[in-house]
């Protein structure tokens, strides 16, 4: 949930802003056969927080566990991605797209463990952050449902699916072979979202959340301690993009 309540707010901003136009009284439409295009293309930049869905190993609950790790929590740093945008036109509120792209981010894996090495009675604590970046090739394919347009905006919603490949799993293994997890580098999503097209006199910019959510348990379940304590390990993103169409 800590993931998804900035998107979430900034999702509802654009709903009511975009709302309040209803109100408005018609101005001069910038581009105004735009979309009675067939087919057109742009570029996509944008930002993403990639994060884990974590599913503990029932190994944890037992209180005769010798290993180290205590407690599991996935955190999200911010990324970037850059796009191609494909449109096709498919009726008056449809569009099929595809825009194949390269997602830069990197989550944290941080580790509670026990330290059996002190002599207090009581068990001591330490903090272990795994950093796990990712660099994906991303290839998502969704259809754009679109309202009616609003003098030079119009709302939209998306769903679609998408399949996703991470370049740096296996260099991640060689340089920390004991000290990670192994991941398998290919994942599919199931993706949904909500953005608005604003024109502009010489393109169209779209401003748009979207929500991915991996299908595919991608750890690789080993004999260390890092691996043994988790149980199904799931990808999310959110991402935030600026459409140049």
């Amino acid at each position: 949930m800590k993931l998804l309540r900035p998107a979430l707010t900034i999702c509802v901003f654009l709903v009511c802003f975009s709302f309040s136009g209803f109100g408005q009284k018609k101005k001069i439409q910038y581009n105004p056969g735009y979309d009675n295009r067939p087919f057109h293309l742009g570029f996509t930049l944008g930002f993403n927080k990639l994060d884990y869905r974590i599913t503990p190993s029932k190994y944890l609950l037992f209180a005769g566990n010798t290993d180290s790790v205590y407690h599991i929590d996935s955190r999200s740093t911010p990324g970037i991605h850059l796009g191609i945008v494909s449109d096709l036109r498919m009726g008056n509120h449809f569009n099929l797209r595809f825009l194949p792209g390269l997602i830069f981010s990197q989550r944290n894996l941080v580790y509670k463990m026990r330290d059996f090495s002190s002599t207090e009675e009581e068990i001591s604590f330490y903090t272990y952050n795994m950093k796990l970046p990712s660099i994906h090739i991303d290839a998502p394919i969704s259809v754009k449902i679109r309202a009616t347009r609003i003098n030079n905006y119009r709302m939209y919603l998306l769903v679609g699916m998408a399949l996703k490949y991470d370049l740096e799993t296996k260099r991640v293994q060689k340089e920390n072979s004991d000290y990670t997890i192994r991941q398998e580098p290919l994942d599919y999503y199931y993706e949904f979202g909500f953005g608005v097209d604003w024109y502009l006199v010489y393109f169209k910019l779209s401003t748009e959340i979207k929500f991915s959510f991996g299908l595919k348990d991608i750890l690789i379940q080993e004999s260390i301690e890092y691996s043994r304590a988790l149980e199904k390990l799931k990808s999310r993103m959110v991402i935030f993009s600026l459409h140049f169409e």
